[in-house]
């Protein structure tokens, strides 16, 4: 197969939705730089125009450098070593091919020795003489050294073509979030070879398991008859060619992705410059929480910053007034430990606008995953038209709700996109709105409960909803790697060796 300009166009289209899925905007800057890191690829395999070897390489690496989690997986780690085989010459591609066919061992004798069958026929096509001899010696683990170098080079000159880019005049031109997500990738092509020298090994006696199932099956042979026009007739082993193709094991990428929020260097200088004003005039302080966010490839991250998308905007009490505001309460859940009604009176979120009519909603747009919050209970905020003279210390910032994951599996995805404030309405407030919380949670009857705090409405109610955990966003976000096969070439059908 040879590259031609729709193989490198689709290719490079692919490699921007790796690397920023369907983040809006920016197109032509995208499209520039998923090209650039396209033909930097390219240069790397061996094999002229293995268009397939560049497009899964790309799309599995990617996917591991964006989720930290699977560089821990050894399952992970036996595909892209399958995949790296490709940049060996010569011998490479053949073992790709095989290790893609052995990844599909299932253990069953009648089910593996139909797999040998394809991978006979597959050998057989690339004229490897003795087949079934040639598996037998295959030792994938005497590639070790090979295979880590290899990776090495690949990380390495993807890292720098992004970081180049990124520092190029198409690089500026990107919008703050799709320059952050774009370095979580160049980080990720640099925690990749950190942990190759650990990693392959593993990943190498796992496929060589898998291989050594092959090796051990009965093989009988499949043997087709050719008419030449005489006698006597030429009889020859089947043939198949490898038809293949990656669906990496991915993080989904919503319209709603967190605000970039890295702890140190050129971002956090930008957000302090943003932010730090009215934190010191007294709004709540969105550095005061660190944590780590495996979007971000797994780094130190200002928790408050990123929950938010996009713009994250300052309100005083006077900007507030008139907004409905709810938070969700309970108690502990299969996951998530009690939750109070007032929050942190620092820093409490709060949704914005009308109260979700069901858990979906609730779970969905606000992106409150089950490891935070059970749910159960409601209170639900009318500040007045003269908020300002009531709780004239109030203030809040306001912005949509970024998207979210949880650190646990099976990976829980929310797309967020409601709109929230992280208030500070006080600590003697927020404690009195915590103590009615609690009374609702205990005396835990339908109907609603009001009160009236320093003059604003508060309704207490349980939301009777019966699907809150173990529900929403547990959607099919991992891809099999066993997508591939083989296809039997008809007897009468020749291919180039």
């Amino acid at each position: 197969m040879s590259w031609s300009l729709d193989d490198f166009k689709k290719t490079s289209l692919e490699v921007g939705q790796w690397c920023w899925g369907t983040m809006q905007g920016a197109f032509n800057e995208k499209q520039t730089i998923s090209q650039i890191i396209t033909d930097a690829a390219i240069g790397v395999i061996p094999v002229v125009g293995d268009v397939t070897a560049v497009r899964d390489l790309l799309a599995v690496s990617i996917g591991m450098c964006r989720d930290p989690r699977k560089r821990a997986e050894v399952m992970e780690w036996v595909l892209l070593v399958v995949l790296v085989f490709a940049l060996i010459p010569v011998v490479g591609g053949v073992i790709k091919g095989v290790g893609r066919l052995a990844l599909r061992v299932a253990g069953d004798a009648a089910k593996d020795e139909r797999l040998l069958q394809e991978v006979v026929a597959y050998l057989n096509r690339l004229g490897h003489g003795d087949a079934p001899k040639w598996l037998r010696s295959l030792d994938v683990r005497s590639y070790q050294a090979q295979i880590i170098e290899k990776l090495k080079n690949f990380c390495g000159t993807v890292r720098r073509t992004i970081e180049k880019t990124l520092d190029s005049h198409v690089g500026t031109l990107l919008p703050q979030q799709w320059h952050g997500q774009l370095q979580t990738v160049a980080d990720g092509f640099g925690a990749l070879p950190e942990a190759a020298d650990k990693m392959v090994p593993k990943a190498l006696d796992e496929l060589d398991n898998k291989i050594r199932v092959l090796q051990n099956a009965a093989y009988d042979g499949e043997k087709h008859a050719i008419a030449t026009g005489g006698k006597p007739k030429v009889v020859r082993e089947s043939e198949a060619q490898l038809e293949e193709r990656v669906r990496p094991h991915t993080y989904p990428v919503g319209p709603f992705p967190a605000r970039p929020a890295r702890v140190g260097g050129p971002i956090e200088k930008d957000l302090r410059a943003e932010f730090g004003r009215q934190i010191e005039e007294g709004w709540p302080d969105l550095f005061y929480r660190k944590g780590r966010m495996p979007v971000f490839n797994d780094e130190q991250v200002y928790l408050s910053i990123a929950s938010f998308h996009g713009k994250i905007v300052a309100a005083d009490a006077r900007q507030l007034a008139g907004k409905k505001l709810y938070r969700a309460f309970g108690n502990a859940g299969t996951k998530a430990s009690p939750s109070e009604a007032g929050g942190f009176h620092a820093a409490a979120y709060w949704g914005v606008g009308n109260a979700p009519r069901t858990a979906e909603e609730w779970r969905t747009t606000a992106a409150v995953l089950d490891d935070w919050n059970a749910n159960g209970f409601l209170v639900v905020a009318h500040l007045p038209d003269n908020f300002a003279e009531l709780w004239p210390e109030a203030k809040a910032w306001i912005g949509k709700i970024s998207e979210q994951y949880s650190d646990t599996e099976p990976l829980q995805y929310l797309e967020g996109g409601g709109e929230q404030l992280l208030a500070n309405f006080g600590e003697s407030l927020t404690k009195r709105i915590s103590d009615i919380g609690k009374d609702v949670k205990k005396a835990n009857q339908p109907g609603v409960r009001t009160e009236f705090i320093n003059g604003v409405r508060f309704d207490f109610y349980k939301t009777e909803w019966n699907d809150v955990e173990r529900v929403y966003g547990y959607g099919k976000d991992a891809e099999h790697a066993e997508d591939v096969g083989t296809r039997k070439l008809s007897s009468d059908e020749v291919r180039a060796k």
